[in-house]
């Protein structure tokens, strides 16, 4: 089985130009089911995962025509945008069309950029008819304004749409007949298929074929604007995790993130009756675009949100509430039947709206966001082999570690993984990673843990020898406090510590927290880590191991933090505690902290 990001790194390092936007745009489509039945492996290298699915994409069929849900990408017969990653900047292109004739990409020119730019110039009024747009996504926070208002430029549509407009002359507030060979060809080919639905195809009432249908009229849309706009985006659909439902019941259905900032979320539900459930979810599954206290001063935006039910859909606004300590969820958008046209090009219509609102936003997303809430994160070995993965809830990470005990460098067996864990957790250490209520399982060889507190990932060492201090402090209190439990963790590194910005009003010593206990061993283990099975690559050497037995022991823990301050250069006083750290002169984790230079009053 390949892997999502393993196939969008291959076609980011393999392609260039517009081909790189058709093949992004359809890999981002295609549903995890999908991805599964791919004869292909992450370890086949980037040509050979390029070759794939450049064949993959070249059998999609043009038209709607279509009997299977997951083809929601494929029946607006386009390759076109990007649904993971940095969109094609704005301005006339040529991008590829997917023609039923010859089943083959051709070059059209197109001018889509230009009338982006002429949707981005309309302004939304709010209730008191004065503009919102300078405030954008920061200045809507208890304003009623809705969606319903002109964009800068009618929604195209070919003349296939004709009949439809004769039935509802409402549609022609919202869309424009355009030639067959109009310049927006592309763009126009995504309208029309949304107003024209999804007539042809057998949709049964349940959660698919309403993701089927939001697709259609919201993700497509939304993708292809945002790629037009050059912005630098993300879009995903909650999948539910193998155990149960982690990810289902916390995750919203679909997500888009601007530079990491959650900004855009639908719930879905497969039938009209459960859409007051889908509203009260709006507030309870990640109703902020960060996890609150990870950016400290940082105004958070508004989120921009949906429901779906069956054929019933509504836009929302999520701000925070205006007595404080919470949020809500208000109507920006009547509540739209989409089994009908005029509801149909409503939804693109009220999307384009909110990309306008997205790409204002995108200038002023915070650039210290290295990890988004509801995102994952691979972790990949040698090779390319998929290791695990990571993801961000509101108040812990799900971290998966796929074939744990078969993983390089894994000592202990998930007994007493689970024993070292609850042992940790007893020491009450703020600076030593913990699970959250105590969530800790094997689901088959993957092991999953539920872990805290929710930090920032470390871009870098600290760059100047205070901030060291600090974080070097932390460090050495989470590693005292393991040390108690009896362990020793055996992967001390700056990628293995996390800042957690929400400690410092809490009174904390420190604001690191050290991290990844799963290559731990006990501090007795007799094992000689010299060898392969037990060594780990990232050991800057093997100088840390004990002389003989290859042994490692508490001490080795310390010298690898010695390794962490040769990051800039020090003081006489660092430069004694790296050194004595490094020649295995510091009895223990405790005296380290007392040494001059980690003095609460030191210089």
């Amino acid at each position: 089985m390949v892997s999502r990001t393993a196939v969008e790194d291959a076609v980011r390092n393999v392609v260039q130009g517009p081909e790189r936007g058709d093949l992004l745009f359809f890999v981002g489509e295609q549903t995890d089911e999908q991805l599964s039945q791919w004869r292909i492996l992450d370890t086949d290298g980037d040509s050979a995962i390029v070759a794939f699915v450049r064949r993959k994409a070249q059998g999609a069929v043009a038209g709607v025509g279509m009997t299977r849900t997951g083809d929601a990408g494929a029946a607006a017969g386009l390759g076109v945008g990007s649904a993971a990653g940095a969109g094609t900047a704005a301005g006339e292109d040529a991008v590829g069309v997917s023609t039923g004739q010859h089943n083959q990409a051709a070059l059209i020119p197109d001018t889509s950029g230009a009338y982006f730019r002429r949707v981005m110039a309309a302004q939304f009024l709010d209730s008191g008819s004065t503009s919102v747009d300078n405030g954008g996504l920061l200045g809507m926070r208890h304003r009623q304004f809705y969606l319903d208002q002109p964009l800068g430029a009618l929604l195209p549509v070919s003349s296939a749409a004709q009949e439809a407009i004769l039935h509802d002359s409402d549609l022609l507030k919202y869309v424009a007949v355009e030639p067959d060979g109009g310049s927006v060809r592309t763009f126009g080919q995504m309208v029309t298929h949304a107003l024209m639905g999804w007539h042809d195809v057998q949709l049964a009432s349940s959660e698919t074929a309403t993701s089927f249908k939001t697709q259609l009229l919201v993700g497509i849309p939304l993708s292809y604007a945002l790629g037009r706009l050059g912005l630098h985006f993300r879009i995903d659909r909650n999948a539910a995790d193998p155990s149960g439902d982690t990810t289902k019941r916390l995750r919203p259905d679909f997500l888009c993130w601007i530079r990491n900032a959650l900004l855009l979320k639908g719930e879905e539900k497969a039938n009209e009756s459960a859409l007051q459930e889908a509203n009260r979810e709006l507030t309870s599954k990640m109703a902020t675009s960060w996890r609150p206290g990870l950016l400290p001063g940082v105004s958070m935006p508004c989120m921009m949100a949906y429901t779906a039910a069956g054929n019933l859909m509504q836009f929302f606004a999520i701000t925070e509430s205006s007595g404080g300590g919470g949020v809500e969820a208000w109507p920006i958008s009547e509540l739209l039947d989409i089994s009908r046209p005029l509801g149909r090009i409503k939804v693109v219509h009220h999307t384009l709206h909110i990309a306008r609102l997205l790409a204002a936003y995108a200038p002023l997303a915070p650039p210290q966001l290295s990890i988004a809430l509801g995102g994952m994160i691979q972790s990949k070995g040698l090779g390319g082999r998929l290791l695990g993965n990571v993801m961000l809830f509101g108040d812990f990470v799900q971290k998966r570690a796929f074939e744990y005990l078969r993983q390089p460098g894994v000592v202990l067996d998930f007994s007493t993984l689970v024993e070292l864990y609850t042992a940790t957790g007893r020491e009450l250490c703020a600076n030593l990673v913990r699970l959250h209520q105590g969530a800790i399982r094997m689901e088959g060889t993957t092991l999953v843990l539920h872990l805290e507190p929710v930090g920032l990932p470390l871009d870098a060492p600290p760059a100047d020898e205070a901030t060291l201090k600090e974080a070097i402090r932390g460090v050495l209190l989470g590693i005292a406090a393991l040390h108690r439990a009896g362990f020793v963790h055996r992967d001390v590194r700056w990628r293995n510590v996390i800042r957690v910005p929400e400690l410092r009003s809490s009174g904390s010593l420190s604001t690191y927290v050290l991290i990844d206990l799963e290559h731990a061993a006990r501090a007795d283990c007799a094992v000689d880590c010299r060898e392969p099975d037990f060594r780990l690559g990232s050991w800057p050497s093997e100088d840390m191991l004990e002389s003989g037995s290859g042994r490692y022991t508490p001490a080795s823990d310390l010298c690898l933090v010695a390794y962490l301050m040769m990051c800039i250069p020090l003081s006489q006083s660092g430069q004694r505690l790296q050194q004595a750290l490094a020649a295995r002169q510091v009895p223990s984790a405790e005296a380290a902290l007392q040494h001059e230079w980690l003095s609460l009053h030191a210089a």
